[in-house]
């Protein structure tokens, strides 16, 4: 549950492209959730750009770090371990992208999976994150420091990095164009960039709003801009693609994939006959290239 006072609610334009333009698709979160939680916000697409985002766009009335306090709980599906063992790969991805160790930033960094890969692979390494406790766990658990708050807000040295990672990350973001712009700054002529994001237009998101119709609720799946985690631009290998082009980035390779998430909630019999049917819809959407992820390795030009 969340208190609707939690939130000030603003008239944006597309966060993508600045249209006006919107459709409205459904409701998300309160009484348009099975579990209740959150606040009742309407999902909108563009009609410009086909993004999708809740209008009005639901602001913490506190600063950020309000929304992210609990890491044991935020972080319940993502095993500790297993992200250390991605991190570690990830690592050895982009010691072979750019050809050598070099110097990383880490936005958004969390409890500091990958920046711990970073220090055992020997590479220069940054992070940034607006949660306190997010932080706090990492140097307890980890021996990791970063540092807190927002990339705009910390004012790195231009052309600083080789590389900067936006895992999980700019779907968060209230204004990711000028996040974007921000890490275009920060990394050196010929650095690399990668970001993934939620695919709101799924073959898993499709089948989920159409189930909704036939429920005969004007619910829809998309996006979860007032509970965890807190998802409030829905992005489509369209959308997502015209704004890293838009901010200049060459995109070197881009790809659909992912695996739907495990259940969370009060667990009952008619939730797990969902689940499983939506780990088949997930397995048929990866065969369609209409997966439930994209990302994207973007590179900053010479």
């Amino acid at each position: 549950m969340c208190n609707s006072h939690a939130f000030e609610f603003r008239e944006l334009p597309c966060a993508v492209c600045g249209s006006t333009s919107r459709k409205a698709l459904g409701w998300r979160g309160g009484e348009a959730h099975h579990d209740r939680r959150g606040v009742r916000v309407q999902i909108v697409r563009c009609e410009s750009c086909s993004h999708l985002y809740p209008h009005p766009m639901p602001f913490p009335r506190a600063n950020l770090s309000s929304l992210y306090t609990d890491p044991e709980d935020y972080f319940s599906a993502h095993d500790v371990e297993t992200k250390k063992r991605n991190a570690r790969e990830m690592m050895r991805t982009l010691e072979s992208k750019l050809g050598r160790r070099g110097s990383v930033l880490d936005v958004g960094c969390g409890r500091g999976e990958l920046l711990w890969a970073a220090r055992e692979a020997g590479w220069e390494f940054a992070g940034v994150d607006p949660s306190p406790a997010y932080l706090e766990w990492g140097r307890v658990h980890l021996g990791i420091e970063a540092q807190l708050g927002t990339l705009e807000e910390l004012k790195f040295a231009d052309e600083g990095f080789d590389v900067i990672l936006m895992e999980g990350l700019i779907e968060h973001l209230y204004d990711p164009y000028s996040g974007l712009r921000e890490v275009w700054r920060l990394l050196k002529p010929g650095g690399i960039c990668y970001l993934d994001a939620p695919n709101e237009d799924s073959l898993y998101m499709k089948i989920g709003n159409l189930y909704m119709r036939a429920l005969s609720r004007d619910w829809v799946v998309n996006l979860a801009p007032t509970f965890p985690p807190y998802h409030v631009q829905g992005f489509n290998p369209i959308s997502l693609l015209r704004l890293v082009e838009r901010v200049g980035f060459k995109v070197e390779e881009f790809n659909i994939f992912g695996t739907v998430v495990p259940l969370t909630g009060k667990a009952s019999l008619r939730k797990n006959i969902e689940h499983q049917a939506a780990r088949l819809v997930n397995w048929l959407g990866n065969r369609m290239g209409a997966g439930v992820y994209t990302d994207v390795w973007l590179r900053k030009p010479y």
